[in-house]
């Protein structure tokens, strides 16, 4: 699916609070299967790809994606229909993946769209790296990455949520 058409689906379904929101939602939308060929990285606010970051300048220039009145949050350009139209078949085989992550997480404010991701991005990494680990040694981690922009209780209760949603394995 390209990028460009995940972007325009997004914000046709929800407005998006921010660039940091985008991020995080592609990054989920990514982690449900939908075939997006992005690579994150941990950064300062959670999983970030340069790549997203860059499509969003050009879906902005090319108003697929707008600005609102704050400068802050993303809805549909004037020119989304026509990416969601071209891409129809992408957009249905996927739904069901992107509604997934926009069920859980297209409500959510962006700092706890940065802390749900990145205990995401932790424990995935983790688990990749070394097998089962326990959720102790997340929340130690990413306590670590994120210093105390976080107390650890509030990253064990998000760490439970995401584990109750099936979004751990």
């Amino acid at each position: 699916m390209k990028l460009e058409t995940l972007i325009a689906y997004l914000t046709d379904q929800t407005i998006i609070k921010g660039k940091k929101a985008l991020q995080k939602l592609v990054y989920f939308c990514s982690e449900a299967g939908v075939p997006v060929y992005v690579n994150f990285r941990l950064h300062i606010y959670g999983p970030y790809s340069n790549e997203v970051a860059e499509e969003l300048g050009e879906a902005i220039t090319k108003d697929i994606v707008k600005i609102a009145p704050d400068g802050y949050s993303f809805s549909r350009g004037s020119s989304c229909d026509k990416y969601l139209a071209r891409d129809r078949e992408d957009i249905v085989a996927n739904q069901e993946k992107i509604k997934k992550a926009l069920d859980v997480f297209g409500k959510f404010m962006p700092k706890d769209l940065e802390l749900y991701a990145t205990i995401h991005f932790i424990s995935t990494a983790l688990n990749e790296a070394y097998g089962e680990i326990a959720e102790e040694r997340v929340v130690r981690e990413v306590y670590r990455a994120k210093g105390d922009k976080f107390s650890v209780q509030r990253i064990k209760d998000a760490y439970q949520d995401l584990l109750s949603w099936g979004w751990l394995a």
